[in-house]
């Protein structure tokens, strides 16, 4: 599970670095999101840990809002990144 969310921020902080509006809050928002993924202990029920994170994911991404984008809050990006999460934890 933790290499496919490994691989999924590899994915998405790539993206950050290619984007075209507001890069500089793309690549803060990926770089947040794997802050946060990372103090998610991994428990011993996957079903468990994969509510926990996608539960505290979908707050952080429904809260975040970065004040220097003019084109982006940097949400958008998050959606993207919290919604192949999603996709790759499905059991």
């Amino acid at each position: 599970m933790q290499k496919n969310i490994q691989q999924i921020l590899k994915e998405h902080a790539l993206k950050a670095q290619r984007s075209e509006y507001d890069r500089s809050v793309c690549i803060s928002a990926v770089s947040k999101a794997r802050k946060l993924i990372e103090s998610i202990a991994e428990t011993s029920d996957p079903n468990e840990y994969r509510k926990v994170l996608i539960d505290k994911l979908t707050d952080f991404q429904q809260n975040y809002y970065d004040p220097d984008g003019q084109y982006t809050s940097g949400k958008g990006v998050l959606g993207d990144l919290l919604g192949d999460i999603i996709t790759a934890l499905k059991p």
